[in-house]
């Protein structure tokens, strides 16, 4: 008898939109629980995280939607989180503002929580450390997410500023070679962590093999457009119509 795992569970649903994590993402819980020296503390952080992501990410959907382009769903992954938007926006200022609202809605969070800090007595210290790293893990997802490695959300706001001067299917490629230089820098900085003794250097040798591997995908996309938008009628009727018949 086999027995079957999904690889992704449904946890809800926001704005219509549904919430999942993948089974991957709890390898990274149980990291921050193992790292943070107190099961109560990790746990906590950990939902943290689990919360800004999803934040972050409806942050997309909901620009993407305003454009009336909807969002398939949001899984949360050990490399971060994802929005699968049905059909991506096509206008470069519409990337733009979809791609940098994650951003945004990170440091709205951060700046919200630094108020909290700063204006309300937080005498339980357990509290103040988990708002703390809330703030900190906010700032630190804004900033990262910024970095123009495609396609990264930085990587999407450089090209749809590079769609200015050149074709989607060029500035697709500038993004690309731009995001890998990115994802080298930070694939070194995976090795040197290993190598020193750091814990989480694995995961950004990951984050690195992705930003490598998916810039490429899109790339291809865009190539594909591009050939399919330039295509005449006669393009059309010799690739879809059937070979004459031959007796």
């Amino acid at each position: 008898m086999s027995v079957m795992f999904k690889s992704k569970y449904k946890l809800f649903d926001a704005f219509g939109i549904p919430i999942y994590i993948d089974f991957s993402f709890l390898v990274l819980l149980v990291l921050f629980v193992m790292n943070s020296g107190s099961f109560s503390f990790g746990l906590a952080t950990a939902m943290v995280l689990a919360i800004s992501i999803t934040l972050h990410e409806l942050g997309h959907a909901l620009a993407a939607g305003a454009f009336g382009f909807k969002t398939r769903d949001i899984t949360l992954s050990l490399l971060g989180g994802c929005a699968s938007l049905i059909a991506l926006p096509r206008k470069a200022w519409q990337e733009f503002l979809t791609a940098i609202l994650g951003p945004v809605v990170s440091f709205l969070i951060a700046g919200g929580v630094l108020l909290v800090l700063t204006f309300v007595p937080i005498e339980n210290a357990w509290l103040f450390s988990v708002l703390s790293y809330a703030l900190w893990m906010n700032v630190m997802l804004g900033f990262f997410n910024l970095l123009p490695g495609f396609p990264l959300d930085g990587g999407r706001i450089f090209r749809s500023v590079m769609r200015a001067f050149m074709s989607r299917a060029k500035a697709t490629f500038v993004a690309m070679v731009v995001g890998r230089a990115v994802a080298i820098l930070i694939g070194l900085r995976g090795l040197y962590s290993i190598f020193s003794g750091g814990g989480w250097g694995f995961i950004s040798l990951f984050i690195a093999w992705m930003i490598w591997k998916e810039g490429f995908r899109e790339y291809q996309a865009a190539l594909a457009e591009e050939r399919w938008e330039n295509w005449t009628q006669d393009d059309f009727n010799a690739r879809v119509s059937p070979p004459p018949y031959e007796r």
